[in-house]
């Protein structure tokens, strides 16, 4: 095992710093959403029931993408010793699966969403620094007269034997860029309903559809030359939400449908109801200069 992904071991029982950065993902996720939520008012406990359907349902789909992409042993599926949780596989099954929950509820999916951005980009960030323990998500090798200087390289399995091979951090940037998109989607207030969901996990597709060519053996390369098989699942997912967007751009109506209704206290009475209700409008009183006219009639 890799000396520096551990963090302390008693016998042959090891805790790993990988899998300490990965929880301390999911808890940055679901703590701040939970902040975001609350300070908005919606959807009570919200955040803690996306983890607990996101958490299994992403479990499933990183094993079974790393198998379909060579990096495990279908065989190897349920030994959770071996290393290999495919993000992209993961992400697609987390979306789905809390998607098929909020249908269940009937919460609109758009809107949930928007709400749960910023928590998942900042918990992907933080859970980005797993990659640094496991001396994973890395890009080609430092030469000998490049500048070798963390965060931009860093250690390689090589390093333990030679103290000398290191390589560029890709999961450094990749945590740039989720941190940003968490600030961004932070930042969109007052969007119409999943626009928020929708322009964020775009940006991100398209960053790691770019980052997977600087990635060094993280996935096999299959029939279509230098892209990889991550690259076609982002590639299919990026394309998917590109035509949502245009889709719901052109039907406008759609998210009004889904958004919430107004509070009572904001309806206003119409004509209409004033009409049928008169004994409810408050009694009008007689105008001086009405006053004046009836007595002129009198005399």
């Amino acid at each position: 095992m890799n000396p520096l992904n551990i963090a302390f071991s008693i016998g042959n029982a090891a805790l790993t710093w990988n899998a300490i950065m990965l929880a301390l993902g999911i808890l940055v996720a679901v703590v701040v959403s939970e902040i975001i939520v609350k300070k908005r008012g919606a959807y009570k406990d919200l955040a803690l029931d996306a983890c607990i359907i996101g958490i299994p349902a992403g479990l499933i789909g990183g094993r079974l993408f790393s198998a379909l992409s060579g990096k495990i042993a279908f065989s190897a599926f349920f030994d959770l010793t071996q290393n290999g949780l495919n993000l992209p596989g993961a992400l697609l099954f987390v979306g789905v699966g809390i998607a098929v929950w909020l249908r269940t509820k009937k919460i609109p999916a758009g809107e949930a969403f928007d709400l749960l951005m910023p928590g998942a980009f900042f918990g992907l960030a933080v859970g980005r620094w797993s990659d640094f323990f496991l001396c994973d998500g890395l890009g080609a090798e430092v030469g000998a007269n490049a500048l070798k200087f963390f965060p931009l390289a860093t250690f390689t399995p090589q390093y333990f034997t030679d103290h000398a091979t290191v390589a560029y951090a890709v999961f450094f940037l990749d945590f740039l860029i989720c941190l940003a998109l968490g600030v961004t989607a932070l930042l969109m207030k007052n969007q119409k309903s999943g626009r928020t969901f929708r322009l964020t996990v775009i940006l991100y597709l398209f960053a790691e559809f770019i980052l997977e060519w600087l990635r060094e053996g993280s996935t096999r390369e299959i029939v279509f030359g230098e892209v990889r098989f991550n690259q076609i699942v982002l590639m299919a997912l990026l394309l998917f939400f590109a035509g949502l967007s245009l889709y719901r751009a052109k039907h406008p109506t759609l998210a009004a449908v889904s958004g919430p209704e107004p509070k009572p206290d904001e309806e206003k009475p119409d004509a209409a109801d004033e009409a049928k209700h008169p004994e409810e409008m408050p009694d009008a009183e007689p105008s001086d200069e009405a006053a004046d006219s009836g007595e002129g009639d009198a005399e």
